[in-house]
């Protein structure tokens, strides 16, 4: 089926708005992802900090560090 002018100018349009989009799209799935993986890495700091605190308050007091086999795994 041959398209007019008009048909071919209007799937041309389509076309380029389409990609245009699907390119704001991944934009925005990037930057969405690198923000979940800064905060990430910033509540797996806040928490080794946490653990290190908690495990020297335990051995002050004398007590057993019942967070001591307490792990911190992310993988991106």
């Amino acid at each position: 089926m041959d398209l007019s002018q008009d048909q071919k100018a209007f799937y041309e349009t389509t076309r380029e708005r389409c990609r245009s989009e699907v390119s704001q799209i991944n934009n925005t799935i990037a930057s969405e992802v690198q923000r979940v993986k800064d905060l990430l890495t910033s509540l797996s700091n806040r928490k080794t900090a946490v653990l290190q605190m908690y495990g020297a308050a335990c051995e002050v007091l004398g007590e057993e560090n019942d967070l001591a086999e307490e792990s911190i795994e992310i993988e991106f």
